[in-house]
């Protein structure tokens, strides 16, 4: 509740500043937030660790003593996050629909149903299709928005009718999967939540394992 929180706040912050004349520099740090705290994590796990720490702060610095001329063009930050975001996650469902792999939505559904039967993990893999397609129509639409549109109307579509339409999407798969099995327990979308980490748990884990064997090779 407290990330929710946090990123509705940091939304919300995001859509002020895109709004209101005058405030380019805040708008500008605040779009670059993320990247910089992506940076930071990245170089703390790094073994160059000074060097990237260094080479993030000399990043900053060069933010704040041109703060003035970038804060013309903050709204390309803006359009980094909501773009770079919907790239991402349609590649993360879009990947695991190649020959070989399990759609995402299928390993989800099997984390929260045990074995699925073979209309359901059909069913699974045209979810991951829609996903798939949907966040690769949200990237291109902001895209397009963002160069023919001006910044403020970008960022209504982008701070406030991204999440309604994501609701949208998981209303309707929602009610699609009740007309296709009726007999079924259907969760909400906490339950989705749940299987998506129960997955990436999984997958960590045998991240881990198949790791250690190459660990315990290596000299001391």
């Amino acid at each position: 509740m407290f990330g929710v929180a946090a990123f509705v706040a940091y939304e919300c912050g995001l859509h002020y500043a895109a709004h209101r004349p005058g405030a380019e520099v805040a708008a500008l740090f605040l779009g670059a937030l993320p990247f910089l705290a992506i940076g930071f994590l990245a170089a703390l796990r790094t073994a160059g660790r000074r060097p990237a720490l260094f080479a993030l702060f000399a990043a900053c610095a060069a933010l704040w003593l041109w703060r003035a001329p970038l804060s013309h063009h903050f709204g390309w930050t803006y359009l980094m996050q909501h773009a770079g975001v919907n790239v991402a996650l349609g590649l993360m469902f879009g990947l695991t629909l190649r020959a070989g792999r399990t759609p995402l939505c299928a390993q989800i559904a099997a984390a929260l149903h045990g074995e699925l039967t073979p209309s359901h993990a059909r069913y699974a893999r045209r979810v991951t299709q829609a996903w798939t397609l949907f966040f690769a129509a949200m990237a291109g639409a902001s895209t397009l928005m963002f160069v023919l549109a001006p910044v403020a109307t970008w960022s209504n579509f982008a701070n406030l009718g991204t999440p309604l339409l994501i609701a949208a999407m998981f209303a309707a798969e929602a009610a699609c999967r009740r007309i296709a099995f009726p007999g079924m327990r259907h969760g909400g979308l906490l339950d989705a939540v749940h299987g998506y980490r129960a997955v990436m748990a999984a997958r960590a884990a045998r991240a881990a394992r198949a790791v250690a064997p190459a660990r315990t090779g290596m000299p001391r």
